[in-house]
């Protein structure tokens, strides 16, 4: 299975758990792994300039969750 990224138009194949949540619920609007890693990063240094709430993973847990997919 193959699924477009809603921002760059780029294909890519999710893993197993996502294959299966898109098989059940095929609307589900989906991100290639490089996007949610820049979003990611976007919103992590937005966090540290505002010095509000702290994110539950820190962007080194998320890329490890990222390579740990492949």
């Amino acid at each position: 299975m193959k699924v477009i990224c809603i921002l760059c138009d780029q294909a890519f194949k999710p893993d197993k758990r996502t294959e299966k949540k898109l098989r059940k619920h095929p609307h589900k609007i989906q991100l290639c792994p490089d996007c949610y890693q820049r979003i990611t990063h976007q919103v992590i240094e937005r966090q540290k300039k505002k010095g509000g709430a702290s994110l539950p993973q820190t962007l080194s847990q998320t890329e490890t969750n990222l390579h740990s997919n492949d």
